[in-house]
């Protein structure tokens, strides 16, 4: 099965061609930062020459873009996974070092850091005939994932029947405080969320980048065709 994640607006309109992403079930691939498409109206000279953090950099910026820009919590959140990502890097360098002795320096345990899951912000689940409105959303090749950051308002009726549809359509739900975001600490996300989050570039052969003109991939630009 095939269906299509819109993200980065407040509201979804079937009518509307914005930020999407195509997810294909059977293929029970995760969709990964080295995934497109991505919109990139221009790529910065750092894209094609920068070092992995500069690129990885490109893409927080750019994914941070596509949450609400008065929302503080969920901004931060990009920023606290990407933080989150490099910390994998850090504690696992020396068994991804290990994997990519077999190439010969062709790659780095840095190049890695592409193949972390990528976060959809305000993304629209298709959930029956409804979308339903998540902070992020991620696909891990087996089941989404919706994270949202939870404030100290209360949660009335609404809220939990949004649960509960997205619980019955098979998405693990997920409340991270906006107080534990707060702390910008990236421990909170290494507690939070699902294990396979910091397993990302375990059973990953190669690692790839998005960016064009890069020795590890390329970058897509436009919506997913069908």
């Amino acid at each position: 099965m095939k269906f299509l994640i819109a993200y980065g607006t407040a509201e979804w309109r079937p009518e509307a061609r914005g930020a999407q992403v195509a997810i294909d079930t059977e293929a029970r691939d995760p969709l990964r930062l080295n995934d497109g498409p991505y919109d990139f109206a221009e790529l910065p000279p750092a894209a094609g020459t920068g070092t992995v953090a500069e690129r990885l950099a490109i893409l927080r910026d750019h994914l941070a873009e596509f949450c609400d820009q008065w929302a503080k919590r969920p901004r931060q959140f990009v920023a606290l996974y990407f933080r989150f990502i490099d910390g994998v890097i850090a504690a696992d360098r020396a068994a991804i070092g290990a994997h990519v002795k077999k190439f010969g320096g062709l790659f780095t345990a840095d190049d890695y850091a592409f193949s972390a899951l990528r976060p959809l912000p305000r993304a629209h689940l298709p959930v029956g005939d409804a979308r339903l409105r998540v902070d992020f959303a991620f696909w891990t090749g087996v089941r989404l994932v919706a994270v949202d950051i939870a404030g100290d308002e209360a949660r009335g009726s609404a809220w939990q029947e949004r649960a509960r549809q997205l619980e019955a359509a098979g998405v693990q739900r997920i409340e991270i405080p906006s107080a534990a975001v707060a702390k910008d600490d990236p421990d909170v996300l290494r507690a939070a969320l699902p294990p396979e989050f910091a397993a990302f570039w375990q059973g990953e052969p190669l690692p790839s980048s998005p960016f064009r003109g890069t020795t590890l991939g390329e970058i897509e630009i436009g919506d997913p065709d069908f």
